[in-house]
């Protein structure tokens, strides 16, 4: 009876023990698609207009049900898009509006492919010339 129990009870601790490397190994695929990447990046001084604002995210996003904003100081939303690549689906771009110098603020939401909505900004400064 003895041999018993403690057979019972190793078997319950790899039981524990695998159930424990399983969450950890699962948790990559359950991350949301948080901001790894931007151009212009967060507190960048750029000397002229960009021509594209491109996000990069550490899992997939759905551009159909995502937005990026650029907004001037004042919060008036100057542009928005939302450009996916199906070879790069964890990119947005969406093509920057005229802007004179000054400092931008781009605002996101995206719908990520695990179904979590992340939301976040940033600023970039376009310096006079």
């Amino acid at each position: 009876m003895k041999g018993l129990f403690l057979s019972s009870r190793r078997i319950g601790g790899f039981v524990a023990a695998a159930l424990l490397g399983a969450l950890v190994a699962g948790s990559p695929a359950l991350a949301h698609s948080f901001l790894v990447e931007a151009t212009p990046s967060s507190k960048d001084h750029v000397a002229a207009t960009p021509k594209t604002i491109k996000l990069r995210f550490g899992g997939g996003v759905e551009p159909k049900y995502s937005k990026l904003t650029v907004e001037g100081a004042d919060g008036k939303v100057l542009g928005e898009g939302s450009i996916g690549v199906p070879d790069k689906p964890r990119e947005l771009s969406m093509d920057a509006p005229d802007l004179a110098p000054g400092k931008y603020v781009v605002r996101y939401r995206v719908l990520s492919v695990d179904g979590h909505v992340v939301e976040g900004n940033y600023e970039f400064t376009v310096d006079p010339k």
